[in-house]
């Protein structure tokens, strides 16, 4: 008697990568011969999802659920979904604890994980929450730039953590955006504490040949800061001649003013006008 082949379902319901754990699941039960059914609603605009949960995972359910390890060492079917470049973590953690952020109490302090799913790729998106924590960075980057392969740091890089011998060896890697299109290296400038370091790493990027319009700062606004704390890092960011993106931390309570800001630099108007023009702008819209 033939038994018919266990149906998997798995379902993406927000972001618009694709889902790295989905996609470990899909090859673990591929390869046990499982019908496997990928669904992807990231691409379709909703104002609310309702989504029934099947299984125990991920980070808007549980911090602390996680993949066993016979899944989460998996190896993604990368051609399955036409993607043409691996993605995944040389590293977990973080030692910061910044009040906004979910690393630490998920992934718990930094540590090393296996980084043997980038051999022989030519395009690696990385997901490490700081990689130049990394004991290791150095053989890392060494590896990259030996196998000339086009590297985005996609989470971001610690600018805190910048020196002369980190600049230097950034200079020589293909970093690129999440499109492996434009050159992009992405920091963070989330606390205006920080703002002379990151004039003085700009500096020093800028000193090994990085060029600065190479440099994305996302910047969280509408957390522990003013509108005006905000809007000064942001003249901050645009007066090194770097590309500034702000994170709005809680979208449903912020205020218009603050979603008002985001877009206007997002969509980079603050080329063409300035916030005040662009809100007169918007409010005769309306």
């Amino acid at each position: 008697m033939t038994t018919k082949p266990k149906k998997i379902g798995l379902i993406q319901v927000d972001g618009k990568m694709p889902n790295l754990v989905l996609l470990k699941l899909d090859k673990f039960y591929s390869d046990q011969g499982c019908q496997v059914t990928y669904i992807d609603i990231s691409s379709h605009e909703f104002d609310q999802i309702f989504a029934s949960k099947v299984f125990v995972a991920g980070s808007g359910y549980d911090l602390q659920a996680k993949l066993p390890p016979e899944i989460e060492e998996v190896v993604p079917d990368y051609d399955k979904f036409n993607l043409n470049y691996a993605f995944g973590f040389t590293s977990r953690g973080c030692v910061r604890g910044c009040e906004f952020c979910i690393v630490q109490p998920k992934e718990g302090y930094f540590h090393e994980v296996s980084y043997e799913w980038t051999n022989g790729e030519k395009r690696v998106l990385l997901l490490d929450n700081n990689f130049f924590l990394s004991k290791i960075w150095k053989e890392k980057l060494q590896y990259f730039i030996d196998n000339k392969v086009k590297v985005c740091f996609n989470q971001g890089l610690d600018i805190r953590l910048i020196d002369d011998e980190k600049a230097e060896m950034l200079s020589k890697v293909n970093y690129r955006d999440d499109h492996f299109k434009n050159r992009r290296l992405y920091f963070a400038f989330d606390s205006p504490e920080i703002k002379d370091i990151v004039i003085e790493k700009v500096a020093l990027l800028a000193k090994y040949g990085i060029k600065r319009n190479h440099l994305m700062f996302y910047f969280i606004i509408n957390f522990n800061t003013t509108f005006e704390q905000d809007y000064e890092r942001f003249k901050i960011l645009d007066g090194l001649g770097v590309m500034p993106y702000p994170m709005l931390f809680d979208k449903w309570h912020a205020a218009q003013k603050h979603k008002d800001f985001m877009r206007w630099i997002i969509k980079r108007y603050y080329k063409l006008c300035s916030f005040e023009d662009y809100l007169v702008k918007v409010r005769k819209q309306k």
